[in-house]
């Protein structure tokens, strides 16, 4: 499978695993130690690694397939596929709608702020 594929799993994963993590921990009395020593086991991870799988999205697997197999992708389902908005730009739009003082990356760079990196 591709690579971006796996490596958007991980992500997802290492998001899922902390929200569980943080969720034990601020509602019981356990703390992150005892939590993964007597209580993380075989069927959580199972659970989390279900909802992990639900959130790699059709774009993520309709991309690997593309560089995989290119023929089996029709391109106008791909060019459907083509996100609305970045990343960077959802984040920046959802800080504004909380009334954060929110500035976008490129904003910064441009008046010298921080340079722009692919980072």
């Amino acid at each position: 499978m591709d690579q971006q594929v796996i490596s958007n799993f991980k992500k997802l994963y290492t998001k899922h695993l902390f929200r569980s993590c943080f969720e034990v921990t601020a509602t019981t009395n356990l703390t992150l130690r005892e939590f993964w020593k007597d209580h993380f086991n075989i069927a959580i991870c199972l659970k989390i690694i279900d909802q992990t799988w639900l959130g790699v999205t059709t774009r993520t697997l309709t991309s690997a397939w593309k560089t995989l197999w290119p023929e089996a992708v029709a391109e106008r389902i791909y060019k459907e596929l083509e996100p609305g908005m970045s990343v960077e730009e959802e984040i920046v739009s959802l800080g504004k709608s909380m009334g954060l003082e929110v500035e976008e990356r490129r904003e910064r760079a441009r008046r010298g702020a921080h340079p722009v990196t692919d980072d």
